[in-house]
């Protein structure tokens, strides 16, 4: 089995063009699209969303592993940087509301309908992301209280009747073994030990052997323990008894909504781990084909960031015109931002015209004027019509010098670079200036690296 792996934004090694040119022009091979592909969710990427550029192919904006050929050829794109995604993860544990819980679900997907794939490249990626994702689901779960429910127990009561008497089994337990005190019965009971809760809490179980085993959460670990007591203390009084039958059978129903998506990634954990919680220790050089979209995770850790420093007024994929939709805007400083995933932005200003236009649009719609509570027909007091634009961008390589400052190594018009927003400053005053056009600006919000993270080469 041959596997091709890539880095984002990047073209085939040459070593590796002429082995998949051989796997091209095979009869029945798949054919790569020449643009990238339109897709309304992570779901339908294909190939990792991998191109035809020219004669070569070129990996995009999605990192994972997926099969080219089933069993033959596979792809694998790893990051540019060295990425600690860890802490990028963690991003989870801060969304505020379930909609924000529910976008973050849906940039990532694990296929595991197909045969996994033998590589160690993307050093478990997938696990961390599924983990912490479920521990923030199971925050917002716990602040609402744990389902209850009606189950059927049989127990052998003592001195006392409940329910319906299993005579058969009250007989040979009891009259024969003359024990006079106890009544054997089968009773209902309203509890939170249902089989829902068992499903959580045993993927909860899986959860917190891993964090407590991996290397790349223990710098984490003084952040993660007081949630994950809070956590553990809700499930105290819920078992772990649970077959893979009530695993696949269970769903949240309709009037747990907030169980929905909490359910279904504890089925993703426990069919990682294959039901088995010794899985939870093992060096594994397989991975599940799954996919990640890097755009949009890069959208909500900026967003954990701007929440950071500017708390609530912050609102998160606001709603426009025609199902259009900004990132962010800030109700205080009545601002629109926007986050590219383009490291081409560290370089200057090139092939930037037709983002200003998508946000110029956002900045001239409607209803997110009026979330922004913008009179357009009146100038503020800055005499301007139309609110500020903040284009926010990741770059490649950042380095810090003697001074404490970060510079990214990048083009002479490239933005001043930043890991975390001032709080007691505004936002522009912490961009640059887009010269070229009026209310426009950009910093490089870089994602988080390894201690010791180089760029890839």
């Amino acid at each position: 089995m041959s596997i091709f792996t890539f880095k984002e934004h990047e073209c085939l090694c040459e070593a590796e063009q002429k082995e998949f040119n051989d796997f091209a022009s095979l009869d029945g091979c798949p054919k790569l699209h020449s643009k990238p592909q339109d897709v309304a969710s992570v779901r339908d990427v294909k190939y990792l969303g991998i191109i035809k550029d020219g004669e070569y192919p070129k990996a995009h904006y999605y990192i994972g592993a997926s099969w080219f050929i089933k069993d033959k050829c596979a792809f694998v794109v790893r990051p540019k940087v060295e990425v600690d995604y860890v802490k990028l993860f963690m991003t989870a544990l801060e969304m505020n509301s379930e909609n924000e819980a529910e976008y973050f679900s849906n940039y990532y997907y694990i296929d595991f309908e197909k045969p996994a794939i033998k590589t160690n490249a993307l050093d478990n990626v997938i696990t961390p992301l599924l983990i912490l994702h479920y521990i923030s689901l199971l925050k917002h779960l716990v602040s609402k209280g744990l389902k209850k429910g009606y189950v059927v127990r049989e127990e052998n009561l003592q001195s006392k009747i409940r329910g319906r008497i299993l005579l058969q089994r009250h007989l040979t337990k009891n009259v024969f073994t003359k024990r006079e005190d106890r009544v054997f019965c089968r009773f209902q009971e309203f509890t939170e030990d249902i089989p829902e809760n068992r499903i959580l809490k045993k993927a909860l179980s899986f959860s917190v052997r891993f964090i407590n085993q991996y290397d790349s959460f223990k710098s984490h670990l003084q952040e993660l323990t007081p949630l994950l007591s809070v956590i553990g203390s809700a499930f105290e009084n819920v078992s772990e008894d649970v077959t893979i039958a009530q695993v696949t059978k269970v769903n949240a129903g309709k009037i747990f909504r907030h169980y929905e998506a909490a359910i279904k990634v504890a089925k993703l954990i426990l069919r990682h781990f294959d039901y088995s919680i010794d899985k939870a220790s093992d060096e594994t050089q397989e991975v599940r084909p799954f996919c990640i979209d890097m755009p949009r995770l890069y959208e909500m850790y900026v967003l954990s960031l701007l929440r950071k420093a500017y708390g609530d007024q912050i609102h998160f994929q606001v709603k426009g015109s025609h199902k259009t939709q900004v990132d962010y805007i800030d109700v205080n400083e009545q601002i629109v931002i926007d986050a590219k995933y383009k490291p081409r932005y560290e370089k200057g200003d090139i092939g930037i015209t037709a983002d200003v236009r998508e946000i110029s649009g956002y900045a001239r719609d409607k209803k997110i004027l009026k979330a922004l509570k913008w009179n357009a027909n009146i100038a503020d007091k800055k005499g301007k019509l139309l609110p500020d634009c903040v284009i926010v961008y990741p770059v490649v390589q950042v380095e810090e010098n003697d001074n404490g400052e970060l510079s990214g190594v990048v083009a002479e018009n490239a933005c001043s670079c930043k890991y975390e927003f001032d709080k007691n400053a505004s936002i522009v005053s912490q961009c640059d200036e887009i010269k070229a056009f009026e209310g426009f600006y950009k910093i490089a919000i870089p994602l988080p690296q390894k201690a010791n993270g180089s760029l890839a080469n």
